[in-house]
């Protein structure tokens, strides 16, 4: 049948030579190749469902299910990739490990670890996405794996974003995967959640370069969230079906804006060096360590206060007003002289340039004066100081809720 179908086409058609015989038999040969292959694919899929299921044992079924259909679409539209897989499932909390990496030749879980979101998409959840440049936050949707570099943040892996609207603006937005000291295992365990990225997975500190050496150069990445959106839209999603009405009890709303946390941050102190009511770059920020933060306040350090850079190996803790004022009314010498003055630095490192926190040499404070009426209330919130240090005499401490790019994970 299939035979007189094509010599009636080579017969009817202008544009159809009519091929020798042997030629024919050759081209439907391979046209039964081909279809043989459909079932084995299918098997593969199973294949591949089972060991997803066994492997990664707290991997859900409805991002397995995803998963899946991420492959086969892939595969439909003849993207190049090798036999390297890396989940991420945002839709579980930022402290409990969320990352995985399977070898699908070999069928087996490769890495199993933490992996951080962007500071604008939520602290522990992570329930705000974003593909606009400086945003902040994450993006969900099927990626690639390009070429490993060495880059501010040491090794690093860029992204290439497959996802139209999602994530297809991962490279200009400089979306890349990273090693983080904020997602160390016991960083976690102590703080509740690890650290923050600007919209980069980042990785711990132990596991970062192992993973970026084996998922590199031209594996699949699905970034996943229970997004109606992505569902219905991605193309990797649905290439084998129209787009079908997804069961809303099981997805989580996207927020129409991103957290306020970040923008909406107790005011810090800073040193008004220059006297203009503002601060700049240069001028330095009133710390104490998470150590003696802990000690001082009887209370978790936040993380929403932390510098994004340790010093010495120690997490560091901006002073809002408010604790400031504490210290001062109730005369607490132990906490005045666990108080340091960081500014930003900028050094060289692998050709890029990257911002360190440095402490300055001033001294302990010696004497503090209010600036505005005296008060005697531990939780008011003065929002000038005039203090003198060991080294330095009048310096005025002014609040700033500005953004502070260093400033908070």
């Amino acid at each position: 049948m299939i035979n007189i179908l094509l010599l009636l086409l080579a017969v009817t058609s202008s544009d159809f030579a009519l091929l020798p015989l042997p030629v024919l038999e050759k081209q439907l040969a391979m046209n039964e190749n081909v279809q043989s292959l459909i079932p084995s694919y299918n098997y593969q899929l199973n294949e591949i469902k089972d060991m997803l299921q066994k492997e990664g044992n707290t991997l859900h079924a409805p991002v397995i299910n995803k998963v899946l259909t991420t492959i086969k679409c892939a595969t439909t539209y003849n993207v190049q990739r090798n036999n390297i897989l890396t989940i991420i499932d945002y839709s579980l909390p930022s402290n409990e490990k969320r990352l995985w990496v399977f070898d699908l030749q070999e069928k087996k879980l490769l890495f199993h670890t933490y992996v951080s979101h962007g500071i604008r998409s939520g602290t522990l959840l992570t329930n705000y996405f974003s593909n606009k440049y400086d945003s902040k936050a994450s993006s969900i949707g099927v990626y690639k794996t390009d070429q490993a570099y060495y880059g501010r943040e040491g090794l690093s892996l860029r992204l290439a974003g497959l996802d139209k609207s999602f994530n297809d603006n991962a490279y200009n937005r400089s979306v890349v995967m990273h090693g983080g000291w904020y997602v160390e295992e016991n960083f976690i365990k102590r703080y509740g959640r690890p650290g923050r990225s600007w919209g980069c997975p980042a990785l711990p500190p132990d596991l970062y370069k192992p993973i970026i050496n084996t998922i590199k150069d031209n594996s699949l990445m699905v970034i996943y969230y229970p997004s109606d959106e992505w569902f219905g839209k991605s193309k990797f999603l649905t290439c084998d079906a129209p787009p079908q009405p997804v069961n809303s009890t099981v997805l989580m709303a996207k927020p129409d804006s991103p957290p306020n946390d970040v923008d909406l941050r107790e005011p810090v102190l800073f040193a008004d060096l220059n006297k203009n009511d503002r601060r700049e770059e240069e001028e330095p920020i009133v710390v104490m360590s998470a150590d003696a933060y802990e000690r001082v306040f009887h209370t978790q350090a936040p993380l929403g206060r932390m510098l994004r850079r340790q010093i010495n190996n120690q997490e560091y803790i901006a002073l809002s007003s408010k604790e400031f004022n504490k210290l001062v009314v109730q005369n607490d010498r132990g906490g005045l002289d666990s108080i340091n003055f960081v500014i930003p630095v900028i050094i060289m490192v692998h050709g890029y340039y990257e911002t360190q926190m440095k402490i300055l040499n001033m001294g302990k404070i010696k004497e503090v004066r209010s600036n505005s009426a005296t008060s005697s209330t531990i939780d008011d919130a003065i929002k000038s100081y005039t203090v003198n240090t060991e080294t330095r005499p009048f310096i005025n401490l002014k609040a700033t809720n500005r953004f502070i790019r260093w400033l908070g994970l």
